[in-house]
């Protein structure tokens, strides 16, 4: 387990957005993904750089998250425990703890 960093309420809110963005985004593109490969599955034309495609969507979706972790110095691994930290105390004040 790392050691969490402090944020200032300013960098904790742009690390919040950016990961909501990520997943929102990844989620839409994953959608559209299975989308277009059933259109093309329906038309009989043959998908076979799929796979390369969805990762270099997938780096290119992380570029803008990457790019804040940077900013702030934080590694990957220190972001998901501030961000479960966080969830964990907005979950615990909307129940009223």
């Amino acid at each position: 387990m790392t050691i969490m960093r402090d944020l200032s309420p300013a960098d904790l809110d742009r690390l919040v957005k950016s990961g909501r963005r990520l997943k929102l985004s990844a989620l839409f593109v994953v959608l559209l993904m299975f989308v277009l490969v059933g259109v093309l599955v329906a038309v009989g034309i043959d998908f076979r750089c799929g796979a390369g495609l969805g990762v270099l969507i997938g780096l290119l979706l992380l570029i803008p998250h990457r790019n804040l972790l940077a900013e702030l110095g934080l590694t990957n691994a220190e972001a998901k425990e501030i961000l479960a930290a966080e969830r964990k105390r907005r979950r615990a004040a909307a129940q009223g703890r």
